[in-house]
């Protein structure tokens, strides 16, 4: 898939059980889009995948599309998020969305977005500086790069005193007031990643601004939440709020 000044975008696409071309279909996107992290392989049977295709058997299309700085075409594609994350990691999704509503089967008015760490990170971005999804579920989600480690945050962005506009920016918290769509946000209380701070303080900001949103916390979960039944709970819980949402 082509963006809007013609970068090639790696993309992939499940399909329902018994798909219908002359059917209109919700998208349920799933997202990363962090520098140097394609999404987008030709592999079967890792757990995202298997998840995956159990979403599209509810009757939904999964959608992936690798943005520019996320798909690991070397470091000239990956600059483009120098200073800046998010902005044009979005131009670039929104362009795989525009390729993807104008196919006849899709339902442009139900599209989701989903995704955790960078992922929750772009879901936050995208649901407050875009309108082109109706739902969205971000986990262990950064809101503000100021409150990542410095390791990963630095060699993108510089020092906070060095890139002053560029954090601001980049961060969903100062954005909250503009959410578009309904939201859950997810996160364990022990992640020692992105720590729990970045949705408490999103929380807060939306609660501030009036806007209504979903939350649940996973106790003692980590960063990846490996204990079977919080997985298990967790993956309920984005089905349940995917079938919600899009009508499934």
């Amino acid at each position: 898939v082509k963006t809007r000044d013609g970068f090639v975008m790696e993309a992939e696409m499940i399909r329902p059980t018994n798909f219908d071309p002359s059917k209109k279909y919700p998208v349920y996107q799933h997202v990363y889009g962090g520098p140097h992290a394609p999404q987008v392989r030709n592999v079967w049977g890792i757990p995202r995948t298997l998840f995956h295709r159990m979403i599209a058997q509810q009757g939904a299309i999964v959608w992936i599309v690798d943005n520019r700085s996320a798909s690991g075409k070397g470091a000239v594609s990956a600059w483009t998020a120098y200073k800046n994350l998010g902005e044009l990691e979005l131009q670039d999704l929104e362009d795989g969305l525009t390729w993807l509503k104008a196919q006849p089967y899709i339902d442009g008015s139900r599209v989701m977005i989903s995704g955790w760490s960078y992922g929750g990170f772009m879901t936050l971005y995208a649901m407050t500086h875009s309108k082109s999804w109706s739902a969205g579920i971000a986990g262990g989600s950064v809101a503000d790069w100021r409150d990542y480690d410095s390791v990963y945050t630095e060699r993108v962005m510089l020092e906070p005193r060095n890139n002053e506009e560029g954090y601001k920016k980049s961060a969903p918290l100062n954005a909250a007031k503009n959410l578009h769509g309904t939201l859950l946000l997810v996160h364990g209380t022990s992640d020692d990643n992105v720590h729990l701070q970045n949705t408490i303080q999103f929380a807060h900001e939306l609660q501030q601004n009036g806007q209504m949103f979903e939350m649940m916390l996973l106790p003692r979960a980590k960063h990846t939440v490996t204990q079977k039944n919080t997985v298990y709970f967790n993956q309920k819980l984005v089905l349940n709020f995917t079938r919600k949402q899009l009508g499934l």
